[in-house]
């Protein structure tokens, strides 16, 4: 290769292809332990959520998703109770993409975290039934946001 080459420009169709879309494997242990008899008093549920997603973060994260994508942390939080994926992608740094760029990102990243939600109906109904609320959050390789997806399992409405 020519020592002159450019790199490949940055685009948010770019980074999605790499952005790690599919539900983690956290959210597997989620529902297994929410069927392995866990109390169905919501406070007790989740309060072992958190502490059963805490363990794993020590455990077995960061883990890579993908080339440029590192699940950093799973935290569920019983102020708000939202469930947080904490994504870094190394590929880009948050000045490398305008306002447009980022929200472009965004709506890909929607659109594919909210099919991916919507094909796990046993999960989803978990979540309503507690009201955990679902944010992924990726950050660019310079730690700055870059973009966020929050999912209502509430109002959530999934075709099919």
């Amino acid at each position: 290769m020519p020592s002159d080459a450019t790199p490949r420009k940055i685009t948010p169709k770019r980074i999605l292809i790499f952005a790690g879309l599919a539900l983690p494997v956290a959210l597997a242990g989620y529902l297994y332990s929410a069927r392995a008899g866990q109390s169905t008093d919501p406070d007790t549920f989740l309060r072992q959520s958190a502490e059963y997603f805490d363990q794993q973060t020590r455990d077995h994260l960061p883990q890579q998703v993908d080339k440029v994508t590192t699940l950093k942390s799973v935290q569920l939080s019983l102020d708000d109770r939202t469930l947080y994926y904490r994504y870094a992608i190394s590929s880009v740094s948050s000045t490398q993409l305008d306002a447009a760029g980022k929200a472009k990102l965004e709506d890909g990243l929607r659109s594919r975290l909210v099919a991916s939600t919507c094909q796990q109906q046993e999960l989803l109904e978990r979540f309503r039934r507690y009201r955990v609320r679902i944010s992924h959050q990726y950050t660019g390789n310079d730690g700055k946001l870059l973009a966020k997806v929050d999912i209502d399992p509430q109002t959530l409405r999934c075709r099919g």
